[in-house]
């Protein structure tokens, strides 16, 4: 249910923001024809509905192509994501469950799927806590993956992975933190204006 209201204030956003910027062309596109003997300009500022119509639909549609694109797309109701880089993503159920999907291509809850607790990203590379909380977990209680490269490196116990990360420079868990303060992060880092301008 959250999920769908949420999808819904993302369209009226959407609808609202594009009728300012359609109105805003049409202003500009009127303007520009009182100085312009271009016949398309002219043909297009007398037809104003027409081309406010037409305007405000591919307004719309790229307005929504952007907020579904991969690195604007945060999920909706209770499913939060975060991308990562390299068309990865790490998500969450309510703020319960993390999960991260070393093979991109998989994005459905799967065999395949880590949960991880804390982490930290650093140079394109994901430093991880194992979540020991479910019963599938693996055998292996940190993971180092390389964002770029889709490799991985597991450890079994803290002292081996903060042995590898001193030897790495890579952060120790003690640097680790949960998917809610990343995600607050991620968003309090967007520019103040997209707020406004943007669905």
């Amino acid at each position: 249910m959250l999920a769908i209201f949420e999808l819904l204030l993302i369209l009226l956003n959407t609808i609202v923001l594009s009728s300012i910027y359609a109105s805003l062309t049409l202003l500009l596109l009127f303007i520009v024809s009182k100085i312009s003997n271009n016949q398309w300009i002219k043909r297009n500022a007398q037809r104003k509905i027409k081309f406010w119509l037409s305007s405000h639909f591919l307004i719309s549609l790229g307005l929504l192509c952007y907020v579904f694109s991969y690195s604007q797309d945060t999920g909706i109701g209770d499913n939060s994501k975060i991308p990562i880089g390299y068309g990865q993503t790490i998500q969450s159920e309510d703020f319960a469950w993390t999960y991260f999907y070393p093979d991109p291509n998989k994005t459905q809850p799967n065999r395949d799927e880590i949960k991880i607790e804390h982490y930290k990203i650093t140079n394109d590379i994901l430093c991880a806590e194992i979540s020991d909380l479910d019963t599938r977990s693996p055998n292996y209680r940190f993971i180092v993956y390389n964002l770029k490269n889709r490799t991985s490196q597991v450890f079994t116990t803290e002292r081996e992975y903060s042995d590898y990360a001193i030897k790495n420079s890579l952060p120790l868990k003690s640097k680790f933190y949960d998917f809610r303060t990343h995600y607050h992060e991620y968003l309090n880092n967007r520019p103040r204006w997209r707020k406004w301008l943007l669905p």
